[in-house]
């Protein structure tokens, strides 16, 4: 057997996304650990309106309307300004934010997207 000590017992492993109330979108550190976020340099966000979905696919190199992704030191996560993607697309933030869960998915057109499903916050 192979075996491979676990050793980062209290680091945080679950990948989330999380709206702040700002406009900001932060990654966790859960998936700066996951999906090696030091390896990009930014996203790409993609909305669908009818089922209020957000896809955010992470890219290596610069790109058009491309989101620069700030790292923070020691993979606690990573995070950029959406303003103007929430403003074009009149999300509030302020009425969805709040951390989700992403579903990684697969698309025929744009590739490997992070997707969230919008909640309005009551």
């Amino acid at each position: 057997m192979n075996f491979e000590k676990f050793i980062a017992k209290k680091g945080k492993f679950t990948p989330q996304v999380t709206i702040n109330r700002s406009g900001g979108l932060g990654l966790s550190s859960g998936m700066h650990h996951r999906y090696k976020l030091d390896n990009y340099m930014g996203v790409e966000l993609y909305f669908d309106k009818e089922a209020q979905v957000i896809g955010i696919k992470l890219v290596e190199k610069e790109s058009e309307g491309m989101f620069k992704l700030k790292k923070r030191p020691d993979e606690k996560g990573a995070y950029f300004s959406a303003r103007s993607f929430l403003a074009s697309y009149s999300i509030d933030p302020q009425k969805y934010a709040g951390r989700y869960s992403p579903e990684e998915i697969e698309d025929p057109n744009f590739g490997k997207l992070f997707v969230i499903k919008l909640i309005a916050k009551t």
